[in-house]
């Protein structure tokens, strides 16, 4: 039985992923872990105005989500090992999941310091997998 900590990072394109991605990843170096990088289409946020599809939606969202992983990679991650998932779903389900298959030992993410109803939705994320993990949850505060 490998007892390697890891890590799983949800993060998304929101300017204060690097934060989070840095506090996860030194947390992961002090832990010598295993680090993954989870960004999930919230696929009930796939209400479009007009011209695009949610399929359409779906896929420019991942691949906005691909780009920023790989900057997080080269700017905080550099040589270290990183997973990284980009999944669809309702985020607190998929990031406990993931968390439960990839064998995640620490769930790292942040809570959004926006205002309105997207910071009711992004509270709630992070409230419903604190309500929910089997497993630590470290929470990285948005407001600097």
């Amino acid at each position: 039985m490998d007892n390697m900590k890891k890590i799983l990072i949800a993060v998304d394109n929101d300017p204060t992923s690097e934060k989070i991605a840095l506090n996860g990843f030194q947390l992961a170096s002090q832990l010598n872990a295993e680090i993954a990088l989870l960004s999930v289409v919230d696929l009930t946020m796939l209400i479009t105005e007009g011209a695009v599809t949610p399929k359409e939606f779906a896929d420019i969202t991942i691949n906005d989500y691909k780009k920023n992983q790989q900057m997080l990679i080269d700017t905080v991650f550099k040589d270290y090992k990183v997973c990284t998932f980009v999944e669809e779903g309702i985020p607190h389900e998929v990031i406990l999941k993931v968390a439960q298959e990839w064998d995640a030992n620490i769930i790292v993410l942040g809570t959004h310091g926006r205002t309105g109803i997207s910071h009711l939705i992004m509270g709630s994320v992070a409230e419903k997998i604190v309500r929910h993990s089997e497993i630590p949850v470290f929470i990285i505060p948005s407001k600097s």
